[in-house]
């Protein structure tokens, strides 16, 4: 499990500096057409969700939707400049772009969606020039002159701006979406190592390792093994946070990962005293780990279930790398847990007496 997760990690930062995305777009352009260029140029401008092959020719790019290597393929129309002037002028309307895919779904739909976004740009201009040369008159006018007039009073850059609750800028965190859900699943994974250590203390329990431990300080004890096979993967996931990409500030790193290692301490505890034996426990792993993906923030962040959620110590993590308030709350929440604890062997200490 400890070299899981490194490995994992570095796999996943090294497969996010390659070519991937989540639909693979052919792309057929007409040589000599500025305007199909400046549109390329903006698609391809950057990092992308999407992934872009080019093709020299028409037929080339249809053959790549029905062999199955592309998901869609864009064909810009020859006359690129002169369809979006008439389409500006409201003259006829014709495609300047034909799209052609096997079967529809929600990533080729948001590839729809960048593709109209790289049109309207365009547009825009062509929009506007045709109201300067025909509406105002200035047929005379200059391309330069228009363009410079254009772009004087063009809007750049986006109109949103993402910040944490934390004030960190949301750009500050560059990453790709193969990265993204790595915190979580290293999250997750962290408690399974949590409850892998509850296991092993059970085992050794039913072997009599422990007989000479009075049962009074068998928590203190079970705290103690849990925390040996926490301590060695909190330092597994700092490294494969740094490994992935997605590490923020040490500090903040750091603190977060020692609060949610006596956070899942206390929680895999409690979990152990409620089913009593290793089969029980084992029983609990699937469910739990279907549960942890489902409501905590690592391919998904659902809005319902908020009190599921409490109960999950991954959830608190995830929320306070950004947000201190979280890290109060996980540090409480834990308090909670390890007095559940404290109180169940109590009660199974007089029972047992």
């Amino acid at each position: 499990m400890m070299c899981m997760a490194p490995l994992f990690a570095a796999g996943v930062g090294r497969l996010s500096q390659g070519s991937a995305g989540i639909a693979t777009v052919a792309l057929y352009l007409p040589e000599g057409d500025e305007t199909a260029a400046e549109i390329s140029e903006r698609l391809l401008d950057g990092d992308s969700v999407l992934r872009y092959l080019s093709c020299g020719k028409e037929d080339e790019a249809r053959a790549l939707v029905e062999s199955g290597e592309a998901d869609a393929a864009w064909i810009f129309a020859e006359d690129m400049e002169e369809r979006l002037g008439e389409l500006a002028e409201r003259r006829r309307v014709r495609p300047v772009v034909t799209v052609v895919e096997r079967r529809d779904s929600v990533p080729l739909t948001l590839g729809r969606e960048i593709l109209a976004a790289a049109i309207y740009p365009s547009y825009s201009y062509a929009v506007y020039e045709g109201y300067v040369r025909g509406a105002l008159g200035m047929e005379e006018a200059s391309e330069e002159k228009l363009r410079a007039v254009y772009e004087s009073v063009a809007v750049e850059g986006s109109l949103f701006q993402m910040v944490y609750p934390d004030q960190t800028p949301g750009e500050t965190e560059d990453y790709s979406y193969v990265q993204a859900p790595l915190r979580g699943i290293l999250a997750i994974w962290l408690t399974f190592c949590g409850l892998a250590g509850a296991l092993w203390f059970m085992q050794d329990e039913e072997r009599g390792v422990y007989g000479r431990v009075p049962m009074a300080k068998r928590l203190a004890a079970s705290y103690g093994a849990c925390g040996v096979f926490l301590a060695d993967a909190s330092v597994v996931l700092l490294l494969s946070v740094k490994l992935s990409g997605v590490f923020t500030d040490w500090k903040k790193e750091v603190v977060s990962c020692a609060v949610f290692v006596l956070c899942v301490t206390a929680f895999v505890n409690l979990l152990r005293l409620l089913c009593r034996t290793p089969q029980k426990l084992g029983v609990t792993l699937l469910p739990l780990l279907a549960v942890m993906l489902a409501l905590c923030p690592v391919f998904l962040n659902l809005q319902h279930f908020r009190a599921g959620k409490l109960l999950l110590p991954p959830w608190y993590y995830l929320q306070s790398v950004h947000n201190v308030r979280y890290l109060y709350l996980m540090a409480a929440y834990t308090l909670v847990l390890a007095a559940l604890g404290l109180l169940l062997q109590r009660l199974l200490n007089r029972r047992a007496g």
